[in-house]
């Protein structure tokens, strides 16, 4: 209790720190005021891709049982706001109740896809969603951040601000703290750790497809198979980074769970979930890769489906090396530029100086 009560009096501390002086320069000013909440309609749209980004990273297919409860574990979230978003998924179709009264899945929509037609709020989310995460990236938003401090940094409302963390909540790069604060979760956020991850995948999904237990159900691998055709085609029309990273990370997470074997499962939904952030920028940055990138994932699933699970091992290591070099490139590019568009002179001229 008292570990419990010390940790809150820090979390107070601290963000009242970050919101006093880490954002204080260059900061736009905002107005006081009433600051109106997102719709819970928002909310319930915006958990509803979040929902079914998790069905598909999952390896779910149709039939699949889906509950309020696991889901709202998942997605670090309470059973009200997923009860409200799979309302909304039962009337597009993507769920559908059994005579019992449960829920399953009856068709996975297409990675990204928007329920509802996007509102200028909406708009103006994405676009504070890509600047706040290209800051986080570049290593200038702190650990531990409050609303406040972010409104005053990109003036915006308070309800715009919340509306994104809620985003951010919901694929897992952000938690709540005590005090209104919220701290950004470890993530792969630059060359290193994008280094130590990389070498981490290298040495468990290609072993992934070699387990003796490894089976991709058929539906599965029709589903990879059009999804990354579907990315092919589109490939000249920049795709959302986010459906792209969606597609892709569902591609390799379906394999490890095929290996059934449940700790390469549980490592790569944990993996996913570290290099969301990195990944939606390098994937901005680096589109020329795209079209390459699914041929690869699907010289991969041809040579699964032809049973030949040591070459389907071979084509996945080879993907995974051509990629690293690129993109640490990339992350490290971000991060410079990053820097100098933020950076602050340490010192400022004498005010007497300058009207002297």
């Amino acid at each position: 209790m008292a570990w419990t009560f010390c940790a809150w009096l820090i979390d107070v501390y601290l963000i009242r720190i970050n919101d006093e002086r880490v954002f204080a320069s260059g900061a736009p000013s905002w107005q006081k005021g009433s600051m109106p909440r997102p719709s819970a309609a928002a909310l319930h749209r915006g958990l509803a891709r979040s929902i079914t980004d998790h069905l598909r990273a999952s390896g779910a297919v149709p039939g699949c049982g889906v509950g309020e409860t696991a889901l709202a574990q998942a997605l670090g979230t309470s059973r009200a706001p997923v009860r409200g978003a799979l309302h909304l998924l039962l009337q597009a179709g993507t769920l559908e109740r059994m005579p019992t009264g449960r829920l399953r899945l009856r068709q996975l929509p297409a990675a990204g896809t928007e329920l509802g037609v996007p509102s200028e709020e909406d708009d103006a989310a994405e676009r504070l969603y890509w600047r706040m995460a290209a800051d986080r990236l570049g290593g200038v938003l702190p650990d531990l951040v409050g609303e406040a401090a972010l409104m005053r940094r990109y003036d915006a409302p308070r309800g715009l601000v919340h509306k994104v963390l809620l985003h951010m909540l919901g694929e897992g790069w952000i938690e709540r703290r005590p005090a209104g604060a919220w701290r950004f979760v470890a993530l792969i956020e630059g060359p290193d750790s994008y280094d130590e991850a990389y070498r981490f995948r290298r040495s468990i999904e290609p072993a992934a497809l070699l387990e003796p237990g490894f089976a991709l159900a058929a539906p599965v691998l029709e589903r990879l198979r059009q999804e990354q055709e579907d990315l092919l085609q589109r490939a000249d029309t920049s795709p959302d980074p986010r459906e792209v990273f969606e597609a892709n990370a569902g591609f390799h997470l379906a394999l490890l769970e095929a290996s059934n074997n449940r700790f390469f499962a549980d490592a790569g939904r944990r993996m996913t979930r570290l290099r969301r952030v990195a990944t939606y920028y390098l994937i901005s940055t680096d589109r020329a890769r795209l079209p390459t990138q699914s041929r690869e994932h699907l010289a991969i699933l041809e040579r699964i489906d032809a049973g030949d699970q040591v070459g389907a091992a071979a084509l996945l290591t080879r993907h995974l090396d051509d990629q690293h070099a690129t993109k640490m490139r990339l992350l490290a590019e971000a991060k410079h530029a990053v820097h100098q568009l933020t950076r602050v002179p340490t010192s400022q001229p004498d005010k007497a100086k300058q009207e002297s």
